[in-house]
């Protein structure tokens, strides 16, 4: 049975005719239409069209065929143009091909050592872009990696359609290691006042609302033991560990000038494609005059399922602009600074630094916006140092008394 289906146009004084003798016969007639007093179209599986010349004789009618549908004529339109099937051929080799290499690679997990030098040393040990799949042995690269790199203590590569993936755990290298007994105490990093003071081990030698100097001493890592007429017999050495916190002030100065330059766009915006394939360029845009910015995007070529196409096709919109120059008011100017101490806020902030009081003044002259005066901040203090040993006291006879 040949699959695939024919619309025809059918003239003669007996179409009707001829539509009961294909229906006699079981012939599956569809859409059918008349477009004319001696003309119909319909249509037809090719089957029954090859089983037609018959009854075209027995009623004299005309068939013409107006469109053809299925895999029989595909081929027979492939046959005369042999260029087709090649190509066809050419693109399935072609994504074979690609789909046994290396496009992609991606590292996940890793905070101590930076993306940039894991690449660095893969690219070193074979894994480069294009790399055919069988070149690479996963197991092997990840044994390498963590002999390379100590803080790394796992690692799981394995392929993801064109790309090779990287889960990487990190830890310290004596993670594992019988932590050693360290004695110290702690000591201050700043001037200022003890805001709030917590001791878990050590003897605290300052308490809340002392004023201290930098490199004081606030926590010792010395216990003294005593008996029970509260002398001292021995001393015992402890790692001192405390959360002190310390109020203080910090000058903060800042300045921009009230003149300043802005970009306005004009123009048209030119719109130009590049494709990048690794390091590989083919660019069509030009180069950038004066007074033009260029703003780009990549996306892959195509991606179908796993399979990324290592072509990047990218957009680059580029825009002229003029530079105008104009001076900002009172109320920007002051509105600009405050948001410049907030942004400073914010990064003590992520420090962990508290912000108690703010003494900024705004000041405005002919040429500069200007901000100074202090914050009053309180954090955490506390720098480890080794504890200075003591000579233990002698021990007492019953001969001393």
């Amino acid at each position: 049975m040949v699959p695939g289906f024919v619309r025809v146009s059918v003239k003669g004084q007996q179409c009707q005719r001829f539509v009961n003798l294909c229906r006699g016969r079981e012939m599956d007639l569809k859409r059918i239409i008349r477009t004319g007093e001696t003309e119909l179209q319909l249509t037809m599986k090719v089957a029954d069209f090859l089983q037609i010349s018959p009854l075209r004789r027995k009623t004299g009618v005309h068939i013409h065929i107006l469109k053809k549908k299925g895999p029989l004529f595909f081929l027979l339109f492939c046959k005369k143009r042999k260029m087709i099937p090649a190509g066809f051929l050419a693109v399935c080799c072609l994504l074979f091909f690609l789909s046994g290499r290396v496009w992609n690679v991606e590292i996940r997990g890793n905070i101590l050592n930076p993306t940039p030098q894991l690449m660095s040393f893969l690219k070193e040990q074979g894994v480069c872009f294009g790399v055919s799949r069988k070149k690479i042995s996963c197991s092997a690269l990840a044994a390498s990696l963590r002999r390379e790199f100590p803080e790394i203590t796992w690692v799981s590569a394995g392929f993801s359609g064109t790309g090779l993936r990287f889960e990487i755990r990190e830890g310290t290298a004596g993670e594992k290691a019988e932590p050693e007994e360290r004695f110290c105490s702690l000591f201050s990093t700043l001037d200022g006042v003890i805001d709030s003071m917590v001791t878990r081990q050590g003897i605290p030698l300052v308490r809340a609302g002392d004023e201290i100097k930098k490199g004081q001493e606030l926590v010792s890592g010395i216990v003294d033991i005593t008996d029970d007429s509260q002398e001292v017999i021995r001393y015992a050495y402890v790692q001192a560990d405390a959360d002190i916190y310390i109020r203080h002030t910090i000058a903060y100065y800042d300045t921009f000038p009230l003149d300043i330059e802005k970009k306005v766009r004009s123009g048209k915006k030119k719109t130009r494609l590049f494709f990048q394939l690794g390091s590989w360029f083919l660019d069509f845009s030009s180069p950038l005059k004066q007074n033009e910015e260029r703003l780009v995007s990549r996306e892959p070529l195509f991606s179908i399922g796993i399979f990324r196409s290592p072509v990047t096709l990218g957009i680059a919109a580029i825009r002229k602009y003029e530079v105008q120059k104009e001076q900002l008011t009172e109320d920007a100017a002051k509105k600009q600074a405050i948001q410049r101490l907030y942004a400073y806020e914010e990064k003590l902030i992520e420090k962990g630094v508290q912000i108690s009081e703010n003494n900024v003044k705004i000041e405005i002259n002919h040429q500069d916006c200007v901000s100074r005066g202090t914050l009053t901040v309180i954090e955490r203090t506390g720098r480890e140092a080794p504890t200075e040993k003591k000579t233990q006291p002698k021990e007492r006879t019953p001969e001393d008394g």
